[in-house]
């Protein structure tokens, strides 16, 4: 639901929630008919009762809209602490998301162009139960499309490789363009 929706769901269920409660109190004859009939015909007098009617009954429409509208779901939610991947005879098998994003970003920083990469996971369903977006340091000269197939090869090879997983969806964007070359944690092997 977008932020207009919900502002106008702000100021649209207090007053039908009000309007409820008079005529509940009507109902069970707590407001006494004098008084009720008396603030009934001062307000059908009223020319502004009509506008407050018909702003009422669009911001229903709009709410109502609200129930048919067909939005892709993403069904995305950002990945913490272990990810199921197997579950078997043997037992089950689950990986830290902070082992899958290093995975990740070690195998985006060997192409050749990659001067830092982070990278966020992403648990979906089906049949893949991950996502990956990466954001990489582009190094001046390179061209995008090219280091990010690359950098999605890679990535691919590695996960492959690590997880068994064939073809990880994997989202790249080029957060920055820079010709320096970006200094990176000694790895010992």
């Amino acid at each position: 639901m977008g932020i207009i929706r919900r502002l106008i769901l702000l100021f649209y269920i207090p007053i039908v929630l009000a309007a409820l409660v008079v005529c509940a109190g009507v109902c069970l004859r707590l407001i006494p008919e004098r008084v009720w009939q008396s603030e009934l015909n001062y307000w059908i007098a009223q020319d502004e009762t009509l506008v407050a009617l018909a702003v009422m009954a669009l911001a229903g429409l709009i709410l109502w809209t609200a129930v048919f509208s067909r939005k892709a779901s993403t069904d995305l939610t950002m990945a913490s602490g272990d990810i199921p991947f197997e579950v078997g005879k043997p037992g089950e098998v689950r990986v830290a998301v902070s082992a899958i994003t290093s995975v990740v970003e070690s195998a985006a920083v060997t192409v050749s162009g990659v001067r830092a990469a982070s990278a966020s996971v992403y648990r979906q369903s089906g049949e893949i139960p991950i996502k990956v977006r990466l954001a990489i340091v582009l190094g001046q000269g390179f061209s995008a499309p090219k280091v990010s197939a690359a950098a999605v090869a890679a990535i691919d090879d590695a996960l492959l490789t690590v997880l068994h997983l064939p073809k990880v969806p994997v989202e790249v964007s080029v957060e920055e363009i820079t010709h320096a070359i970006v200094e990176r944690d000694k790895r010992v092997v």
